[in-house]
């Protein structure tokens, strides 16, 4: 039976999962992981007012009041000491130095013009010109990455500056299974599906191929079984619909509690959710874009409940052209994005190329006519 995908998001909400693990790893070990809880700044960036330009730092009132200003030292990123500024004085500062105590401009060095001891000015200054003031960049105490993100190269300079060697990454344990008499070393087919969603949950923790079963009752209860005992998230490719060797719900059912068979979605209709022992279990329908798009709406809603973060990332563009839903449901399009433009990919549920191609999807509205230049909400294909 299929139920209204609100309907099915409101029973993940209410459904208590097996709550997510996380692990303490090294920095470098983490990129490309998902965070597991929030990291705090340790402390202010930068720790102490700097100027942004080689130059001269000074107080604009004694400026203002003595048309030139005598040089009385010179401030570099090494200097230890920060003095404090008398009436009518400038310090020589290079990009990066400390600000002298009550300065509150900098002039740069090209709009600067030193005659002996003195220094005048040709620029248009203003207070706070050309400094970094103490947690302009980074306040101590605030979040600078936070649960749910994917930890990436550019986050290592952030964490290194802040002192910050090891994080808290995801550890979910999981569990990858291929049914299908077509696949191999049963069939001629390769299990294209299985390498996809494995990258993907690498992100999450460690996941686990458990291969290829048979359309066997007997042999899906076994492998689901073994994944039970073993891992803590389970992906069930195949078997997902109404055929005769359709076994996957009805053992789900008979081993646990199928949450829902399905949506009344079209591409993801037949994606369905369980429970065995706590631990989710989704079976994915056995076509490429099926089983990418039903993981992206009900798998990864399953992990935000496992670590009470939503990990799936929305965004807003506007098509490219006309869109005509002429389904009898509501409908699963794929779509590339152009800068602030989404273009419609074609419709279908086994279409390799253009899953490759693709950015994220959106649900669209069964009889709807969509019209250029609307918004269209997609969900980002971000893992």
């Amino acid at each position: 039976m299929l139920i209204p995908l609100e309907e099915a998001e409101k029973i993940i909400e209410n459904t208590e999962f097996k709550k997510a693990n996380i692990e303490e790893v090294q920095i470098l070990e983490a990129v490309g992981k998902v965070v597991g809880e929030d990291v705090i700044s340790q402390k202010n960036v930068p720790e102490i007012n700097l100027s942004a330009m080689d130059g001269f730092a000074f107080n604009l009132k004694d400026y203002e009041k003595y048309g030139r200003l005598k040089i009385v030292g010179k401030l570099y990123p090494s200097s230890k000491e920060i003095p404090e500024l008398k009436e009518g004085e400038a310090y020589y500062v290079t990009t990066g130095g400390p600000i002298p105590k009550g300065a509150n401009t900098v002039a740069r060095i090209e709009a600067s013009k030193i005659v002996g001891d003195y220094v005048e000015f040709s620029e248009q200054l203003y207070e706070g010109k050309d400094i970094k003031f103490l947690g302009e960049d980074i306040k101590q105490g605030e979040v600078i990455i936070e649960k749910g993100e994917i930890l990436t190269p550019y986050h290592l300079g952030l964490l290194t500056i802040q002192g910050i060697n090891t994080i808290k990454v995801l550890s979910i344990r999981s569990c990858i299974i291929a049914s299908g008499d077509e696949l191999k070393p049963y069939g001629n087919i390769p299990d294209s599906i299985s390498p996809i969603l494995l990258k993907i949950m690498e992100k999450f923790g460690k996941p686990t191929y458990l291969g290829v079963v048979r359309d066997v009752k007997e042999e899906i209860e076994n492998k689901l079984r073994e994944a039970t005992n073993t891992c803590d998230y389970i992906i069930l490719i195949g078997g997902s619909s109404k055929g005769d060797k359709d076994y996957s719900k009805k053992v789900i059912r008979e081993l646990g509690k199928l949450l829902f068979e399905g949506v009344n979605v079209n591409v993801i209709k037949h994606g369905g959710v369980g429970v065995i022992d706590n631990k989710p279990i989704i079976n994915l329908p056995g076509q490429v874009v099926s089983a990418v798009t039903v993981f992206h709406q009900h798998g990864l809603h399953i992990i935000s409940r496992m670590i009470n973060k939503e990990v799936r990332k929305y965004e807003s563009y506007l098509l490219s052209e006309d869109v005509d839903v002429k389904h009898k449901m509501d409908s699963v399009y794929m779509f590339k994005t152009y800068g602030v433009y989404a273009k419609p990919l074609r419709w279908g549920t086994g279409l390799y190329s253009d899953l490759s191609k693709a950015n994220g999807f959106s649900i669209l509205k069964r009889g709807v006519s969509y019209k250029k230049g609307e918004y269209v909400n997609l969900q980002k294909f971000v893992f």
